[in-house]
């Protein structure tokens, strides 16, 4: 079994109560979807309001940074299983605009 945890930037899409999650994005310049299971500790982000309660509906409306944990389960007799699971989810910081600067 091996893990590896990644960044991606994109839209996901989130459905708290089945713990599932679609995640729209870009993969070595190729456009992906990453679907898989919500982690416990996010889904409780999600469903319970605590202070840093995730609205899930908020989501998808912009671009997030998102780390995904990919699984890659090898078995004797059997093809390789990839399972992926949002672990975080990051806001997508506003790219700096340079500011002209002023001729005196």
């Amino acid at each position: 079994m091996d893990d590896h945890t990644h960044e991606y930037v994109g839209t996901v899409y989130v459905l708290p109560q089945s713990r599932a999650f679609e995640l729209s994005t870009t993969i070595h310049g190729v456009p992906a979807t990453v679907t898989g299971t919500i982690a416990q500790h996010l889904a409780e982000q999600l469903i319970d309001h605590t202070p840093d309660w995730l609205d899930p509906r908020q989501l998808a409306l912009r671009p997030r940074r998102v780390e995904v944990l990919t699984r890659e389960t090898h078995e004797r007799h059997r093809a390789p299983r990839k399972q992926h699971f949002l672990m975080r989810v990051h806001e997508v910081e506003e790219q700096a605009r340079p500011v002209p600067m002023s001729t005196t």
